[in-house]
């Protein structure tokens, strides 16, 4: 049960690695997160993953680096067991999500780094105003906390690109992943461009700054998470190459 104060859909969320093969083992869990989240005031809310197809009916296994949801058919049954009885509970299904890959043979190799993109291993407040958006001003400083201790936290890279007066506009996250002998990989969170900014081709130059420091890290592949209502960003997505690895939606009841 992951809590955050209510400040994001994921960070908020039931993951499930493992699934009873008993209803009622299953059903005592969801009990029990639903005890928990009445305590913080939250909705109660899981995270139910599918195959990369998005039916169930396609329970093959998912490309990608080992341990990822989808490597085995037992995990997507044990999912679709808890989305049933979720349902039935009256739970509705929200914010349906892409996880997109790109292995390391098809990261492009000659992309440049524009210099004026910075790299970071430090989340400073103005990145984190442009994450926030229109509603970084009048956030308290407690759910801000919140904000910058979720970003930062683990192994991370922040890119930001700016304008013409030196502003940051287009920013981006990478988390860095180690799998032991396995090599480390990259995940790419909070790709975002000023809304004033938008639709003037500000997000490449950060794109292919991630490639370029990717080749030159040595990492085994990329992902990004997207909602299948973000039709630009899915649009962007494939032409760079990336492809549907699994999908995942959330499963909530108001609180």
């Amino acid at each position: 049960m992951r809590f955050s104060s209510g400040i994001t859909r994921r960070a908020n969320s039931v993951l499930s690695t493992a699934m009873p093969r008993d209803p009622a083992e299953i059903s005592a869990a969801i009990d029990e997160v639903e005890r928990r989240s009445a305590e913080r005031w939250l909705a109660p809310t899981f995270q139910v993953w599918q195959p990369a197809s998005g039916t169930w009916l396609d329970a093959a296994a998912v490309p990608g680096p080992a341990g990822t949801a989808g490597e085995n058919d037992d995990f997507l049954e044990g999912q679709q067991r808890l989305a049933d009885l979720l349902v039935q509970r009256g739970y509705e299904s929200v914010v349906p999500t892409r996880v997109l890959w790109l292995g390391r043979e098809d990261i492009p190799r000659d992309t440049a780094w524009d210099p004026r993109v910075g790299v970071s291993e430090t989340l400073t407040d103005a990145w984190l105003d442009v994450h926030m958006g229109s509603s970084a001003e009048g956030i308290d400083p407690a759910s801000r906390m919140v904000h910058r201790r979720l970003l930062a936290g683990g192994s991370s890279r922040f890119y930001g690109y700016p304008d013409e007066h030196g502003v940051l506009a287009a920013i981006a996250k990478v988390s860095i992943v180690h799998d032991g002998p396995g090599g480390a990989f990259g995940g790419v969170y909070a790709l975002k461009v000023r809304r004033d900014l938008r639709g003037r081709g500000m997000v490449r130059p950060v794109i292919d700054a991630i490639f370029n420091h990717a080749v030159r890290m040595g990492l085994e592949g990329i992902w990004m998470q997207v909602e299948e209502r973000s039709e630009k960003a899915l649009a962007l997505s494939a032409e760079l190459g990336f492809t549907t690895a699994a999908r995942y939606r959330y499963l909530t009841r108001p609180a």
